[in-house]
């Protein structure tokens, strides 16, 4: 493991939606993108599998599945759980201390992800026993950060950064500085997500400075994404883009294109943020084809819904909620919650603008739940807001209320004054629309401060933003005029010198612009103070002093029109100083024109000496290139027949279902058309017809089952079969197949038995047991005649648990079992009712078996039946 700590380096790709018409497009903070992959790495997999089925001592096999688990513990945790205590298991059988730890460590893991807290701080309580007992610092400051997690998830911030502070000290003893660079960023992303900036910049600064010093290129592209994300919440877009281009460029040099998608998204949202749609869409499809092919489904979700809200800001709803459905698509598929909260509210929220209320409700409900199950209070408050406002359209104006002060109470308790802005100012307008004006006022006046703050918030942003842009132009221009000083003409010099002069001016121009926007708000403040204060005098005196400020305004803003004017006039200097410069220059292209004239005859005659070698070479290279074409063409034969070994193999296949279709299937439905035709033309009469019906009934079946097992056979021919093993208990299993079957059995007059533990199961792939037991059940039932007996018996064999199915049916000759499981060779037989089968079942069980570590095998006796037996590998639950 590269990173003994927690290595999550963290690069926050925010995506935007709307709540309603009246709240702004908001930043929801998605994911984080870490070193190690959030999703499941199949090659990583393949190479844990390998040390697993290698290994030759139990330690080394505990610590494979650990880190096996390690890799399903957001995509599939029951699977992670399951791999995890079997590590737990083998660990105590040995009492293997760290194996315990890291085991339970991973148990705790998929809990988390499966929101089962408390089982999960338990689990990791006792992790952290069993690596203090092994003097295991590396899993213990593992332990510390899972623990941070778990806190995290709970909303306990002050706890994380504790336990944060505690894995530092750690790190610190194993000299572990990319693990202390990791927390130090994933503490900056707390305070970034409490809107602290000055301390996430920090945090994230210092995590820079370490990366900086171990040459971490990753980190370092990672924590510079991270502060452009804080000038971007800030609303300085400038900086922004200076330090996602940094990122950028760094991520493009080591070929990280999970960080490249990332710094192109907010990239995009800067655009977005300043009106340039086309741009911003632009940036998010780039962002969308690399995520996509890397396969990162939760990057393509926020791709998919940052391009859904371009489009719905160019008013297209319809492609918007084509794009928003895609998304949620892929969330649900992934199991993102907050991400499916998110996408819920987008819809419902574009359906409210439609009109569309009850889908609007739908969505919205379904988002307030899911943010609920997850304790996402700021989602809540998005949720409810929305529903308020739902209500609201629908004149429904208690309910409006009773949601907008869910939402106002939240929004208070965590602080968001853009949330209260909102509830705020929906439960004025139910208030006064529903006639209760006293109660309207009275929340107008929170909707007014509340506003009032946010506006001075994005007053001070612009300023900021064009303080940003006025400096690092100046600075572009210095070092343009110091790079060019040393080979530029006294003329060239004097022309850049103007233009410095220029920019100059232009930024005293924007100074003063700047003064005026500030002194606009303080003139804001005082009148608002003044309306606000019930003492004449007072108010009097602030509304004085207001009308000074105001006069301030006014000298800003007359000092910055006849700076203005000065810069028209230094520019149109500027273009008469180019254009007479421009003149000076066509002269000496003309000499320069002369110069190329003479280098490009010396050139030719160069070109004709080299013909002349060239020719003479090209004789030994047509000899050599014959060699390489025969080479060639012996290739080119051994691939033709490698293809014509395949296109045999594949027409065999074809062969085959082609043979299955034209006699197993066309048969009964020819039969079946027959009989639906002669009662059309009135040959057959209802009554007769109903005669036919237990016959088609047992034909239909017969197809169904045929069909079932030509599909799952031809995809393991085409595709090739997978086994994806967990921890999979008997007993449950066989009994869903008794029950599966029960009405076929009762029909035929069989007794169905099982002879199953409740303690028994195998580690194989769920899916292919359910598959086996039915195929071999229902060869079974075929087989065996009325009154008759099938019984479901397992039994535990030194690691292998071996199932048997034991019928009391017409059996098979030694021939006959010869033939059942050979490749490439099938035939047909009849079941006591008719029942009719292609072989396909046994050869399908036989590959599945084969996939899962086991074998299969058949006993028989003519008259006396037969018993179908496959063996598994044994695991404990």
């Amino acid at each position: 493991m590269k990173n003994l700590l927690l290595a999550c380096l963290t690069d926050i790709a925010s995506a935007k939606f709307k709540t309603s018409p009246k709240l702004i497009l908001l930043f929801a903070f998605l994911s984080l993108v870490c070193l190690t992959a959030q999703a499941q790495d199949k090659k990583a997999l393949d190479s844990l599998m390998r040390v697993y089925n290698t290994a030759q001592h139990d330690t080394t096999k505990i610590m494979a599945l650990t880190s096996i688990a390690h890799e399903y513990r957001n995509i599939k945790p029951d699977t992670c759980i399951s791999i995890a205590e079997k590590a737990l298991q083998i660990s105590e059988k040995i009492e293997f201390e760290r194996g315990k730890g890291w085991a339970k460590n991973r148990i705790a893991r998929g809990k988390l992800t499966k929101q089962d807290f408390a089982n999960a701080m338990d689990l990791l309580t006792q992790a952290q026993a069993h690596f203090e007992k092994a003097n295991d610092l590396k899993g213990l400051a593992w332990n510390y950060n899972i623990l941070a997690y778990a806190y995290q998830q709970q909303n306990k911030t002050a706890l994380v950064i504790e336990i944060y502070e505690k894995s530092i000290i750690i790190g610190e003893k194993i000299k572990d500085k990319q693990g202390i660079a990791a927390i130090l960023s994933n503490i900056g992303v707390i305070y970034d997500i409490q809107g602290n900036f000055p301390l996430a910049l920090a945090y994230y600064q210092k995590s820079l400075k370490i990366q900086e010093e171990i040459a971490d290129k990753q980190g370092i592209a990672a924590s510079l994404s991270n502060i452009g994300v804080i000038y971007l919440t800030q609303g300085n877009y400038p900086l922004a883009l200076e330090y996602f281009q940094k990122s950028l460029k760094i991520n493009e040099a080591i070929g990280n294109k999970q960080g490249i998608a990332a710094n192109l998204t907010n990239i995009g949202i800067i655009h977005d943020r300043q009106g340039n749609l086309t741009l911003a869409l632009e940036y998010h499809q780039k962002s969308l084809k690399i995520r996509e092919e890397i396969g990162d489904k939760q990057g393509i979700a926020a791709n998919l819904s940052n391009i859904g809200v371009i489009y719905d800001m160019q008013g297209n709803k319809p492609l918007a909620l084509e794009y928003y459905q895609k998304s949620l698509k892929i969330r649900e598929e992934i199991g993102d919650k907050q991400g499916i909260a998110i996408s819920l509210i987008t819809i419902g929220s574009t359906y409210q603008t439609q009109g569309n209320y009850p889908l609007a409700l739908a969505y919205l409900q379904k988002s307030l739940k899911i943010n609920e199950e997850i304790s996402d209070k700021q989602g809540q408050t998005y949720s409810l807001t929305g529903l308020a406002d739902v209500a609201q359209k629908q004149k429904d104006y208690d309910k409006s209320i009773e949601y907008a002060q869910k939402s106002l109470q939240i929004a208070q308790e965590i602080e968001a004054p853009a949330e209260i802005k909102s509830a705020s100012q929906t439960l004025y307008n139910s208030y006064k629309l529903k006639g209760d004006y006293v109660k309207a006022l009275e929340y107008h006046e929170l909707y007014k401060t509340t506003n009032d703050s946010l506006f001075n918030v994005d007053k001070a942003k612009k300023i900021a933003n064009l303080e940003a842009t006025v400096e690092i132009e100046k600075k572009a221009k210095e070092i343009e005029i110091l790079n060019k000083n040393k080979e530029l003409s006294q003329k060239e010099k004097e022309v850049l010198e103007k233009d410095l002069k220029l920019q100059s001016i232009e930024a005293e121009r924007q100074k003063n612009a700047k003064l005026a926007l500030e002194k606009e708000a303080e003139v804001k403040a005082l009148f608002y103070q003044a309306t606000q204060e019930k003492d004449k005098r007072k108010a009097d005196s602030l509304r004085s002093l207001a009308q000074t400020k105001q006069l301030e305004v006014e000298k800003y803003l007359a000092q910055e029109q006849k700076l203005k004017a000065e810069s028209q006039a230094r520019k149109a200097e500027l273009q008469a100083s180019i254009t007479q410069l421009q003149k000076g220059k066509e002269v000496k292209e003309f000499q320069r024109y002369i110069i190329y004239l003479i280098g490009a005859l010396l050139v030719s005659a160069l070109i004709f000496s080299y013909f002349i070698y060239r020719s003479r070479q090209k004789e030994i290279e047509a000899k050599q290139e014959v060699t390489q074409k025969n080479e060639e063409i012996t290739q080119q034969n051994e691939e033709i027949l490698l293809q014509s070994e395949m296109l045999e193999k594949a027409n065999q296949t074809k062969d085959k279902l082609f043979a299955i279709l034209g006699h197993d299937l066309r048969g009964p439905i020819g039969s079946l058309e027959n009989v639906l035709n002669l009662m059309n033309m009135g040959v057959i009469s209802y009554e007769e017809f109903q005669e036919f019906m237990p016959q088609f009934h047992k034909n239909v079946k017969n197809m169904q089952s045929t069909l079932e097992n030509l599909l799952q056979w031809s995809i393991s021919q085409m595709r090739g079969i997978h086994a994806n093993p967990t921890v999979v208990g008997l007993c449950d299993v066989v009994k869903e197949k008794m029950q599966l079957f029960g009405e076929i059995a009762k029909a035929k007059n069989i007794t169905l038995l099982m002879e199953v533990s409740e303690e028994i199961a195998v580690w194989a792939d769920e899916n292919h047991v359910r598959l086996l037991l039915r195929n071999l059940i229902n060869n079974a039932l075929k087989f065996t005649p009325e009154a008759g007996k099938i019984t479901v018996i397992t039994q535990a064999v030194e690691s292998k648990i071996i199932i048997n199915i034991v019928d009391t049916g017409v059996g098979m000759t030694p021939a006959q079992v010869g033939k059942l499981f050979k490749k490439n060779q099938n035939f047909t037989t009849y079941g006591t009712g008719g029942e009719k089968g292609t072989g396909l079942g046994l050869q399908l069980c036989q590959e599945i078996v084969a996939k899962n570590d086991g074998e299969i095998w058949v006993t028989s006796e003519v008259g006396k039946g037969s018993k179908f037996s496959f063996s598994l590998p044994a695991t404990s639950k």
